[in-house]
Parts: C-alpha cells; sequence; structure tokens
C-alpha cells in the first residue's frame, strides 16, 4: 500500500536536502528529522491501519537511505555476512527511523561525534549515553561532557545498581565532569555505596577526601628503597598500600561492604581490589621480579575463601616451597615488622569474585539477606583491610 501523496510529497522534500537523523512517534504518527536548518517535523496521514502505514514509512526511508526496503533487519543481515558497519553507513542508519538502528550506531566502535550527536537527538536514554561514552573517541569530544551530564542526573532514577555502577564508571573518566561533581557524586555514594566502586575502578589514587598515610609509611619507604628501586613488587605494594591514596582506596573498599544492593556488585568490588592489590602493583613492576607476583595468584581461582586465608599464613612458613621467592622475602627480611600487612596483601591479591561461587549456586537473595549469606566471605576480606590499616 503506497504513501498518501501529501505524505510521500512531503518526504522526498525532506530527503532532498541533508538530513542527520529521523524519529518516528508512532503515538502521534509524528515524523521528526534533523536537518542542516533544525528539527522538521511532518504530520503523518494514514491510508490504512496505523502500524501498516508506520511500516510503510519506514520502507520508504529504508529504500531512500539503503537502496532497499526492509528497513534495519535486511541491512544488519548483508552486514553479518559482510563483516563490520563503517562509517559511512553508520549515518545512513539513523534516517530508518528505527530504535534498534540508533542502538547498532551508538554501540559501533567507528562512531565519530558528529554521528554520536545526531544518534543522541534520535534517542536519550542512560543507555545510549553509557554506550556512546564507552568510545574514547566521544569521551574526548565536548560532546561527552555532554552525555556524562545527563548520566549524572538520570542517577537519581537509575533503578539496576549495574547499570547505575557503569554509568559512574563512565562519568569518571578523566575530562568528562567538572571537580564539583566529581565531589557530589562521591557524597551520593555515602548513601548508595555501589557509587563508591565507580571511583574505586576508575579513580583509585584520586579519591576524594583522602586519608592520612599509615603511621608506619615513612619508616617503611626508607627501609625499602633500596627494595623499590628494584621494582620488587611486594615492596611497591606495601609502600602503595600505606601512602595516603593506599589508605584512602582501602578505607573506601571497607566502606563499600555496608551495604552492597546485590551479588553483581560485590562481585564488582571484590574484582577491583584484587586489581588494585595485585594488578595495579604488577604494573609498576616491570623487572625480571614481575613473575614473583604470580605467587598470590598461583593454580585455579580460589572459591573457598579459607582456603585463601591458609594459603597467605603458609607461604610465610619455612617448609613451604613457595617461600623461595628471593622478592617475598627481601621484603620480609627488611622490614619484618609488617609481616601481617605483607600477609594481607597476598590474601587481597589472590582473593578474586570466584569466592561468591558457593553462595550464588544456593541463592538469588539480595539486599539484606545477601549480605547475611555472604558475611563468611565479607568478614575475613575486611579483616585483611583493616590489618593494612592498622
Amino acid at each position: 500500500m503506497p504513501l498518501s501523496n501529501e505524505d510521500s510529497l512531503r518526504l522526498n522534500v525532506l530527503l532532498a536536502q541533508k538530513v542527520s537523523a529521523i524519529r518516528i512517534d508512532e503515538g502521534k504518527l509524528m515524523l521528526y528529522a534533523l536537518t542542516q536548518k533544525g528539527e522538521a517535523k511532518i504530520q503523518l496521514n494514514p491510508t490504512v491501519r496505523n502500524a501498516k502505514y508506520i511500516k510503510e514509512v519506514k520502507d520508504f526511508l529504508s529504500t531512500k537511505a539503503l537502496g532497499a526496503p526492509g528497513g534495519f533487519p535486511m541491512f544488519i543481515s548483508r552486514w553479518n555476512r559482510m563483516g563490520d558497519l563503517r562509517n559511512s553507513s553508520l549515518d545512513k542508519l539513523l534516517l530508518l527511523g528505527e530504535e534498534e538502528a540508533v542502538a547498532a550506531v551508538v554501540n559501533n566502535k567507528s562512531i565519530t561525534p558528529e554521528i554520536a550527536k545526531s544518534a543522541w537527538w534520535a534517542i536519550q536514554s542512560a543507555e545510549n549515553a553509557r554506550s556512546m561514552l564507552a568510545n574514547e573517541v566521544v569521551v574526548q569530544s565536548e560532546f561527552g561532557t555532554e552525555l556524562a551530564n545527563f548520566l549524572i542526573e538520570f542517577l537519581p532514577f537509575e533503578e539496576d545498581p549495574l547499570s547505575m555502577l557503569s554509568s559512574a564508571r563512565l562519568v569518571l573518566q578523566e575530562g568528562l565532569i567538572s571537580d564539583e561533581e566529581v565531589l557530589k557524586l562521591w557524597k551520593k555514594g555515602k548513601s548508595k555505596t555501589t557509587l563508591y566502586v565507580g571511583f574505586l575502578d576508575i579513580r583509585p589514587d584520586a579519591i576524594p577526601e583522602q586519608s592520612d598515610e599509615h603511621h608506619q609509611y615513612q619508616a617503611s619507604f626508607a627501609k625499602l628503597s633500596a627494595l623499590v628501586a628494584e621494582d620488587n613488587p611486594y615492596a611497591l605494594m606495601l609502600n602503595k598500600l600505606l601512602s595516603a591514596s593506599g589508605q584512602t582506596f582501602l578505607k573506601t573498599a571497607e566502606a563499600s561492604f555496608k551495604r552492597p544492593p546485590n551479588y553483581d556488585i560485590v562481585a564488582a568490588l571484590i574484582e577491583s581490589i584484587r586489581r588494585y592489590v595485585f594488578v595495579k602493583q604488577a604494573e609498576a613492576g616491570q623487572s625480571q621480579q614481575h613473575h614473583e607476583l604470580s605467587l598470590s595468584l598461583q593454580g585455579e581461582p580460589e572459591t573457598d575463601i579459607n582456603a585463601i586465608h591458609s594459603f597467605s599464613q603458609a607461604i610465610f612458613h619455612a617448609e613451604n616451597e613457595l617461600c623461595c621467592s628471593d622478592a617475598l622475602k627481601s621484603v620480609q627480611q627488611t622490614v619484618p615488622e609488617l609481616a601481617e600487612q605483607l600477609q594481607a596483601i597476598l590474601f587481597l591479591g589472590r582473593t578474586s569474585q570466584t569466592v561468591l561461587a558457593p553462595t550464588i549456586a544456593n541463592s538469588t537473595a539480595v539486599g539484606s539477606l545477601m549480605r547475611k549469606k555472604l558475611k563468611p566471605v565479607f568478614d575475613p576480606i575486611i579483616t585483611n583491610l583493616r590489618l593494612l590499616q592498622l
């Protein structure tokens, strides 16, 4: 069934000019277009039932933009066979009036800031904003700030904790929001500790409200200076965690265990701690002793928190073959007064989200009930976090 003469004429005139994006309000039967002159709109005049007529309009748009009717589903089928969506194809997808097509655009790695702006005009949603801020090109553009501000304003209405965490991680990327906005986001974390995990992930060394350095930091720094110069990974870890930024991280991590809403956030929190304690310092120590850090993650990921505790204790015993690590021995001998802190590092470096597996397998609890079930997991982690702050 062809379009009405009036709609056909108006659409042809519209598409004869430069159009960046099209959206359709199916309820109001209104077509909107983003043009060089601003926003244009066309009131549709159905000649058949509304749903069928909207399909005819979309087929018309698809024929004009892609050279064939069928719209996004047919085009994406061709893309699956051919490989990749190119920049030249992305802008055409925004002319289809299809939500799925806009989603494909915002998730495409080849998106440009200009195409991102057009996609944002087509559909403004938190999900689309997050998708585009996952792209470095968009983050580095002025448009990235607009998306970040939208996500911050939307946070009070975000119901899914994992989406909230994702938003926090994205807006905390360098250069997106002002220091004032960062501080506001931090203060919101007092009531929504999920936001704290975003800081632990993205700004682990630039968390607002910095703590004081550990009371033994200066003394240990002097004693370990030679080993630090040799890139001894355990010396690097101790110095880092005893510093003001390290103490702030540990304090924030401990606070994040108070009210995690679900297993996803707990898993993200545990991985944040592991990355900071293990991976971050492994990256700092790039010498031949780098491999020594594998001691704290040796073997398959552990699901038994008690086994991890036993491991971190046993590694200090002379009869344990793992104690042959020269890097570990050197630190033990240099700062024997920090033995408990060093064991805590080994414990936290080996503890991953896999320790949640036994509980998750037998429970779908959330909130306070979940936290009660996970107390046997939480308590050892918190204890070791505190050991590093004593």
